[in-house]
């Protein structure tokens, strides 16, 4: 039934005419990835690609969600009775409350090389560029049906983390979640070697209201100084939630590779 859903979501969007001048879509993808293999915890997420005639914004929805409410008086009345109720329900282990999730925003310009990405570490923002070119995909003669579509198999190591796709020419847009482009088609999943992060599209939709970037501008930095300085903040999150909480939460010592998150090669 689900992938049905799935489907239907899907095919709707070729009534739209994917050729119209000035059309907005909106990609929406399953990200998910493992925080933890040995315990088998996973987070989800899910990240919307606003796609229009001269570029993309991909963000998460939960994360614009959070924000949102957080950004007026009642929208924080909301948020602190979701948070309540759900802390009622599940105690520290609620997680049915609006909360942040992936941080990263992520704007492409068509005509450019340029990505532009936006990113927060604890209240501050960030911005800095990295580049298209910096993909070197290498087509797959394997291909597969998924949700109706023609799919291609592409690899790519980048970034330290070698990545599987699976595009459809069908859909013609040379974009993909997070910051994945570069192909002859929309960009169906991704997921890497190790299957710590993996995307998955579940709709594309006409899009009358497209989401724009929310946040303030950022400090400009580059990008391997960014995920440094992410990765020792993540690293020490348990201990600093704990100090200021005043609470005990463990740290998980078990499975620590998701804190080199999507782009490893910092730590080269």
């Amino acid at each position: 039934m689900k992938t049905k859903k799935r489907l239907i979501t899907i095919m709707m969007a070729l009534f739209f005419g994917f050729n119209a001048i000035g059309a907005n879509y909106r990609a929406i993808y399953d990200f998910e990835y493992t925080k933890d293999s040995i315990n088998s915890i996973i987070e989800k997420d899910i990240l919307y690609l606003e796609i229009a005639e001269k570029g993309s914004f991909c963000f998460s929805y939960h994360t614009y969600y959070s924000d949102s409410l957080w950004n007026t008086p009642n929208g924080r009345a909301v948020w602190g009775q979701l948070f309540s109720a759900a802390i009622a329900k599940d105690g520290t282990n609620a997680t049915s409350f609006p909360y942040k999730r992936s941080t990263f925003m992520v704007t492409k310009r068509y005509a450019s090389d340029t990505l532009r990405i936006k990113d927060v570490i604890d209240q501050d923002i960030y911005e800095y560029d990295t580049f298209k070119s910096e993909f070197h995909w290498q087509l797959c003669d394997s291909t597969k049906n998924i949700n109706g579509f023609e799919a291609y198999k592409a690899t790519c190591c980048y970034h330290g983390r070698e990545w599987t796709v699976w595009f459809s020419p069908d859909i013609p847009f040379s974009d993909g979640p997070w910051v994945f482009c570069g192909l002859p088609g929309l960009i169906l999943e991704a997921y890497d070697r190790d299957n710590l992060f993996s995307f998955h599209l579940e709709g594309l939709t006409s899009n009358p209201d497209p989401k724009k970037d929310w946040l303030d501008e950022g400090k400009k930095t580059d990008r391997i100084s960014f995920l440094r300085k992410d990765y020792q903040y993540r690293k020490n999150l348990t201990r600093i939630f704990n100090a200021e909480m005043g609470t005990n939460v463990p740290e998980n010592k078990n499975d620590t590779r998701y804190l080199d998150g999507l782009e490893p090669d910092f730590k080269q």
